[in-house]
């Protein structure tokens, strides 16, 4: 490619990711999404139109883009061509309620609102109550179709769209990425190019990923995971399969009919694959291993597949980490079952203790990260990224050691994160709704753990005197629409004294979490 001087080093950007491969691989397939197959040289001219059309629509450089929709080709298309022009991609969460989507857009202030049909009611609705200028739909102008084919007589490469032109540099952001905060209020992470594009390198240089590969990509756009995959595809090279949604019977037959090698899921997702009708005679002789992460996943389950033949290796990271951070070799599937891995490759790792010295192995401390593939911030909060960080190294707030190996065994969560499905569920986000019932003087939320989703949440509550409490269907009703639906106590429990508490107020979570555990009808006074 023709270097303009303005960035040093091939593929500074993410947008000149695909310039490349489309160079390389104009006719290589590149994206399945239903009936939709396009090779990388279709990839790379739709989001060549999609960055023309954000330009002809006055989207410029740093301006964030919202996207409202589950995974889809029109989101990759989108992604690039952000990343071609410069803008800051914000995929929201599908499952969250109108409240929780509105404050996201109110903090983030896209110029552009872009979403599928299904959501098209909520977009209108959510862009009149925060102002939102420019709403735009999927299939219908001035969102590009995709193409059916390369423009003819040209080449993958959009004329003059040579890598050091294009508007973005590598350490602009890309991606605006909400994570639920401990505080009740949800945090934007952002990514930088460099970040994903270090995300992709740390992948492809630890796991047994090839040239070539078909990867399926089954979890959310709108996480920083999903993200991490339709980048790496690309990078790589790989054809990458995105599935309508996660139906087990239909991952089964699409693994046999696509000839899947690997996919990232959550243990919820691997149970209901187990649990499906069909799973013991399905082929899966295409699969080399699945990655799975977002929660613990029991050795029972990793177990189960390496009998059909196909490792099943435990990652662990976060949104700031880009994704990864570790993840157990293929070698250990079985015998580290528990264990979160040895860190990726062009990761570093420690345990540390509360004044940030590094622990020797078995000690238990919080877990740090440090990459060049971390987050470069909390968007328009100073306060939360300092805190964040100590020196280099990204504080999880999770807890846990390294054994003699190296390997992490993660041992707690230390901000108290419930982690269902692979979703982060936070207690004072949850418990912020719960206190507003006027029957509520009191409430407290923990994970009680849960063999399909890993944990759920549950909640203690104390009635206000004379209020009789509400149970667990009509406490369902009330946070409908306030939070998400996987974010709403499952289980009730009502306490007939104020919830325990040290002397300086503190609520003493650990205790309520036994209890709420091991009963199953109200709390003892």
């Amino acid at each position: 490619m023709t270097d303009t001087g303005e960035e040093s080093g091939p593929v500074p950007t993410v947008g000149a990711l695909l310039e490349r491969r489309a160079l390389l691989d104009r006719d290589t397939p590149g994206l399945v999404a239903g009936s939709l197959r396009l090779t990388f040289g279709q990839l790379q001219a739709w989001a060549v139109a999609v960055a023309d059309a954000f330009a002809a629509a006055g989207v410029g450089k740093g301006d964030r883009v919202a996207v409202l929709s589950r995974n889809s080709a029109e989101g990759v298309a989108l992604y690039y061509g952000a990343a071609r022009r410069g803008a800051i991609l914000c995929n929201l969460n599908v499952r969250l309620s109108e409240d929780e989507l509105a404050w996201i857009l109110a903090d983030a202030e896209p110029a552009l609102l872009i979403v599928h049909a299904d959501f098209a009611g909520l977009a209108d609705s959510l862009a009149e109550r925060v102002g939102i200028g420019q709403v735009w739909r999927f299939g219908e102008a001035p969102m590009p179709l995709p193409p059916d084919r390369p423009a003819a007589g040209k080449s993958a490469i959009a004329a003059g769209a040579v890598c050091g032109q294009t508007p973005a540099v590598a350490d602009d952001p890309l991606l605006l990425v909400y994570t639920s905060g401990t505080t009740g209020r949800p945090k934007g992470a952002v990514m930088t190019h460099t970040a994903m594009v270090w995300t992709s390198a740390t992948m492809a240089y630890t796991l047994d990923y090839r040239r070539r590969d078909i990867g399926l990509i089954p979890v959310p756009m709108f996480h920083v995971g999903g993200m991490s995959f339709v980048t790496f595809f690309v990078h790589m090279g790989a054809t990458a399969v995105l599935p309508p949604a996660w139906q087990p019977e239909a991952i089964l037959a699409l693994i046999a009919d696509e000839r899947i090698d690997h996919f990232f899921a959550v243990a919820a997702m691997l149970k209901g694959l187990l649990d499906a009708p069909g799973f013991a005679e399905s082929d899966l002789s295409s699969l080399r291993w699945i990655m799975a992460g977002g929660a613990p996943v029991p050795a029972e389950l990793i177990r189960a597949f390496g009998r059909r033949g196909v490792p099943v290796v435990q990652t662990y990271g976060t949104t700031e980490t880009g994704g990864p951070a570790t993840v157990v070799d293929l070698a250990h599937a079985e015998a580290k079952a528990g264990s979160a891995g040895l860190p990726f490759f062009h990761t570093d790792l420690r345990i540390a203790d509360g004044a940030g010295r590094a622990l020797p192995a078995d000690a238990v401390g919080e877990i740090q990260v440090r990459a060049p593939h971390l987050f470069a911030g909390y968007w328009r909060n100073p306060a939360a990224t300092a805190e964040a960080f100590a020196g280099d190294w990204y504080r999880t707030g999770d807890v846990g050691n390294l054994d003699s190996e190296g390997y992490l065994w993660i041992r707690g969560r230390s901000r108290d994160v419930i982690i269902s499905g692979g979703e982060n569920i936070y207690p004072a986000e949850v418990e912020a709704v719960l206190e507003a019932h006027p029957a509520i003087a009191e409430a407290a939320v923990v994970g009680r753990p849960d063999e399909t989703w890993g944990e759920i949440p549950a909640a203690a509550i104390v009635a206000v005197a004379g209020a009789v409490a509400p149970d667990a269907a009509g406490l369902a009703r009330f946070c409908a629409g306030r939070l998400a639906r996987y974010k709403i106590p499952q289980q009730v429990e009502v306490s007939e004294s104020p919830l325990p508490r040290n002397a300086a107020g503190k609520l003493l979570r650990h205790e309520l979490g036994a209890a709420v555990a091991q009963s199953s009808g109200r709390l003892p006074a």
